[in-house]
């Protein structure tokens, strides 16, 4: 018997090995947008802490000088905030279509496995019938040798 051999099976491995590249992809995104946030809370958490030194500090009497030094650093704190929502916004925008793709992915795999189902079982049944066949003509035979 001449063993089952699906024609697209090249095209389903090249897939499944994309589909696994593509979730590592997705891992690895996800994984960067946690740093952002931690990041980003790291950072917000700082301000709030500095802010409240500052407020201390301007009741017991805060120079000119040292104003402007936490004017200063709290517009850099503001931007470095800025830029990573800014990032975290863009990473979103990756992941939703990194998702996306995954899913498309998903569906040609699952399209290209049906495919292989239906040409295998029409594989068995016509070897089923060949069996029949061989097994009838076998009995055949038997009955007109047995005549």
């Amino acid at each position: 018997m001449k063993k089952f051999i699906f024609s697209l099976e090249k095209v389903l491995s090249f897939k499944q090995q994309t589909l696994d590249i593509q979730k590592n992809e997705l891992l690895q995104m996800q994984t960067k947008l946690a740093e952002i946030e931690k990041e980003i809370n790291t950072l917000n958490t700082l301000f709030a802490e500095t802010n409240q030194k500052m407020k201390k500090e301007l009741q017991t009497g805060l120079n000119a000088s040292d104003m402007s030094i936490y004017k200063t650093y709290f517009n850099t704190l503001n931007q470095k905030i800025l830029r990573l929502v800014e990032d975290k916004s863009k990473m979103l925008e990756a992941i939703t279509q990194k998702k996306a793709d995954i899913i498309a992915l998903n569906s040609d795999i699952s399209g290209l496995e049906k495919l292989r189902d239906k040409q295998l079982e029409a594989y068995l049944e016509a070897f089923r019938k060949r069996e029949e066949l061989a097994i009838d003509e076998f009995v055949n035979r038997t009955r007109s040798a047995a005549n």
